[in-house]
């Protein structure tokens, strides 16, 4: 058929008409959503509230104080977000799909947003309709609508036949005429669904959400028994309704530290973890698609992996012929089919490179399916109609007439690790039924063994691999015997257990799963059956990557906890994977698996410090509440316990991790060191307070506070029931003592030396330890500054840190060092493990519920995709 397609003049006009294909399709989230979603939720809403209130009492530092760590905790993220949506956006224009239209009679290729009503688009084999259209020609062409459909099998096209946008090419040819662009198409809602955002969590994400919400809900009980207590009191609203600003400020800072129990500035580090992972890994040849998946790479213990690009590479060469006839029909046949064939693959190249091609004529052609595994034409040879088909003998070898010893043949080539096909002739008719493919009885022309090409670090790769404790399933579309001779041929170790995807067609229920749990070597196998066999892995509680690269690979791409594609391979590959291996290098996935382990084992260190301060401060609070009514910190110097005490120290653990061996589970671990460890920090902490309280441990140390300092505390007095002096001396020995007690916990979590271990390992590093001291003599340079140039009204009052009697940090000394040789005690004798068990108990409730709402929600994008 001659097709001339739009001429320029008629194009134009169509452009000034506005008939242009302007709909985008969002591939991350807006700017704005980033920022509303981050910035507007429950918990910053009350905390803002929280910092406004105070501004408004004229505290300024306080508010700040408060809010500061939201305030950065949404900056980094957001940033984040907004680099991660532009690298997307990035990756998304260079991967942007090109269309090719006929205009002025000739062949041309422009972007999706230039396409105009009445373009005629020609539609091939891996293409995706982006808008709708009219077929006015047609070359065995079959089309996947399962987007639209829901329906996993292959519509065959004919002229006048409409093509939706959102199908798939997957053989033959078309030329269609464009009828609807942009938001008048078919599919234009539903693939601006399927193709926005959609955010994975993580394990460790997830760990992190349940016990932030299990301690929210804490800090709420917390402020709503602190409300009760103020209305059963009878002064409720007093404070507020008589202007009585001294009761208002106190209970709003109680407020303030009350909310600071909740672990918020963890999910601060854990972007900052993963931004440092990023970066690391873009030098290794890995892009991360998708943030979090170098976490999830970490809690891997199954890699499946189609074998091209993993095992072998993409080269394909001829490597012998057995014929069933005379050889130089057999080889005729061959260039008959290469010739007349529209099925262009590695295999087909591979023929035409060894046999050549020759001129014929095409009638009819069944093209070449990774569900049907074979391909076939009906030709006219000296002007008789024949009929050829190629494909895997499995998937034609009911239709075979007399197969002789062809399996033993076979057998024989996959020995050797090599591809077999046959070629086989026909018997008369057409090769559509209603049209449905239809094959003939057939006779067998010629075998053909096929050599894949070994990637030379692929032992290196999957030792690697085995070494780490991972599983490896290849899940092949190939001959599971040739698969399973290059494992001989490359040299890789292990037991293999073999099964096909004809075989897996008969199994159902518990035999199945059975047999999919036991074996390695899956050959044969459709891109259903791939997606199924990871399906059930996942369900049997295996954590699972998948490898590939084609079209075929999408669905089990997209079903595995991670996706990795290769660079090379089809771009809706590329499009749902986490991951992409830049220059097709697979033995840079181990890398990958390093980093993650590094990830984790950095995550899993400073969670432990920050839980055990979270921990600290709930503890307190109630015990400083229901015995004084007062905070035993106020928000700024709640700020500095964690600035000097964790933020830094945090940061530089998450540089200086290594990596190490990731439980399924890393909250338990780490619940086990944070909760003796703030058990006996609040109990040693309290005592220290409780002693400082006491006049009379006042007057035997000579404790005394002049009026100038009197009075500027009086700007930051809580509602409490102790004296200010008191109060003053008791809360700064406190923060002396929270301080080193955070910084000395890291010995314990990072113990370089045997002294400092509490289960027998040994951190490799030393840095850790040389920081503990580093900025333990930090936080006394902090306190002589202080007391050398912050004698000001100002800074004090803004502060509330004073510089105390030598004996009052000579008392503070000797319980910090109680404290620390307790600790050691109780967490190496496991002493205090039934209070983490408890708390396990309400975080593993809270983790199950999420896990079941995540589980719902995927279920249900599932049936309604």
């Amino acid at each position: 058929m001659d097709i001339n397609g739009l001429t320029a003049s008629e194009v134009e006009e169509r452009i000034l008409r506005k008939e242009v294909n302007s709909a985008e399709i969002a591939v991350s989230r807006s700017y704005l959503d980033i920022i509303t979603k981050n910035v507007f939720t429950f918990f910053n809403l009350i905390i803002f509230s929280i910092g406004a209130m105070l501004y408004l009492l004229d505290e300024l530092t306080s508010a700040l104080a408060a809010t500061g760590i939201i305030v950065l905790n949404i900056f980094i993220a957001t940033i984040q977000e907004m680099r991660a949506k532009r690298r997307l956006d990035k990756i998304a224009l260079l991967m942007r799909p090109k269309v090719a239209v006929i205009r002025d009679g000739e062949q041309t290729t422009i972007d999706q947003s230039e396409i105009v009503r009445d373009d005629i688009i020609h539609f091939r084999g891996g293409d995706q309709a982006l808008v709708d259209g009219i077929l006015v020609s047609v070359k065995a062409l079959e089309v996947d609508e399962s987007l639209l459909t829901g329906e996993s099998r292959t519509i065959r096209k004919k002229v006048d036949d409409t093509v939706f946008s959102g199908s798939f090419c997957i053989t033959g040819e078309g030329y269609y005429r464009v009828t609807a662009l942009g938001e008048e198409t078919f599919a234009a809602n539903m693939l601006a669904s399927a193709k926005k955002f959609d955010n994975k969590l993580t394990p460790l994400q997830m760990e992190t959400s349940a016990i932030t919400k299990l301690m929210m809900v804490v800090a709420l009980v917390y402020l709503l028994t602190m409300i009760i207590v103020k209305i059963i009191n009878g002064n409720g609203l007093s404070s507020l309704l008589t202007a009585d600003f001294e009761g208002l400020v106190g209970d709003v800072k109680m407020a303030a530290v009350i909310l600071d129990m909740v672990p918020i500035a963890l999910f601060l580090m854990i972007v900052i973890a993963y931004m440092v992972a990023a970066v690391r890994l873009s030098n290794s040849g890995i892009l991360l698609q998708r943030s979090n998946a170098i976490e999830s790479i970490s809690h891997v213990n199954t890699v499946c992996m189609d074998k091209t690009g993993t095992i072998t590479t993409n080269k394909l060469v001829f490597k012998d012929i057995h014929p069933f006839t005379d050889p130089e029909t057999a080889e005729n046949y061959i260039r008959i089919f290469v010739s007349a064939t529209g099925s262009r693959n590695r295999t087909v190249d591979a023929l035409a490179n060894k046999f050549g091609t020759t001129s014929t004529e095409l009638i009819e052609e069944i093209m070449f399916s990774s569900e049907r595994k074979y391909s076939a034409v009906r030709v006219l040879d000296n002007d008789k109609e024949l009929s050829l088909v190629v494909g895997a003998y499995d998937s034609l070898a009911s239709k075979i007439k007399d197969p002789g010893d062809i399996k033993e043949l076979i057998s024989g080539y996959s020995e050797f690790g090599l591809r077999s096909i046959v070629i086989a002739k026909a018997g008369k008719g057409g090769l559509h039924d209603k049209d449905e493919p239809v094959i003939r009885p057939l006779e067998l022309v010629a075998l053909i063994a096929l050599e894949d090409e070994v990637r030379p670090d692929c032992k290196k790769t999957m030792d690697s691999f085995i070494a780490s404790g991972i599983d490896i399933r290849i899940l092949s579309g190939d001959d599971p015997a040739a698969v399973n001779a290059l494992f001989t041929i490359a040299g890789l170790p292990g037991e293999r257990k073999i099964l096909s995807g004809i075989e897996l067609e008969t199994l159902e229920g518990e035999e199945r799963r059975k047999r999919i749990l036991e074996t390695n070597i899956f050959g044969r196998m459709k891109p259903d059956q791939k997606e199924l066999v990871i399906e059930e892995l996942k369900e049997s509680g295996r954590y699972v990557a998948m490898v590939g690269d084609g079209v075929n690979d999408v669905k089990s791409l997209k079903e595995a906890n991670v996706g990795i594609a290769l660079q090379s391979g089809s771009g809706a590959a590329r499009g749902v994977a986490d991951m992409i291996l830049v220059s097709d290098d697979f033995s840079s996935l181990p890398r990958a698996l390093i980093e993650g382990n590094r990830t984790v084992s950095g995550m899993r260190d400073i969670l432990k410090m920050y839980l055990a301060r979270n921990f600290v401060i709930a503890i307190l609070v109630l015990l400083t509440a229901a015995l004084f009514h007062t905070p035993p910190l106020l928000p700024i110097t709640n700020a500095v316990y964690a600035f000097l005490g964790l933020s830094i120290a945090s940061f530089l653990m998450i540089i200086w991790a290594k990596p190490s061996k990731v439980e399924e589970s890393v909250l338990p671990s780490v619940l086990k060191h944070a909760i003796p460890t703030a058990l006996l920090i609040s109990l040693f902490g309290f005592l220290l307070y409780c002693l400082f309280t006491l006049d009379g441990v006042h007057d035997i140390l000579g404790i005394t506070l002049t009026d100038a300092q009197r009075s500027i505390y009086g700007w930051n007095a809580g509602a409490g029931v102790i004296g200010e002096a008191t109060e003053i001396v008791a809360r700064n020995a406190l923060l002396v003592f929270l301080l080193s007690a955070a910084l000395l916990q890291i010995l314990f979590v990072a113990p370089y030396f045997r002294e400092f271990s509490v289960d027998g390992r040994l951190h490799k590093d030393i840095k850790p330890t040389i920081m503990v001291f580093v900025l333990l003599a930090l936080v006394v340079l902090v306190f002589w500054a202080i007391n050398e140039y912050g004698d000001t009204y100002t800074f004090v009052k803004e502060f509330s840190i004073f510089i105390l009697p030598p004996s009052v940090y000579i008392i503070t000394i000797g319980f910090i060092a109680a404290w620390f040789f307790v600790t050691r005690w109780a967490l190496r004798e496991k002493f205090l493990d039934r209070f983490s068990h408890f708390t396990e108990w309400l975080y593993s409730m809270q983790l199950n519920r999420m896990h079941k709402k995540f589980e719902k929600r995927k279920k249900y994008e599932r049936e309604h995709q």
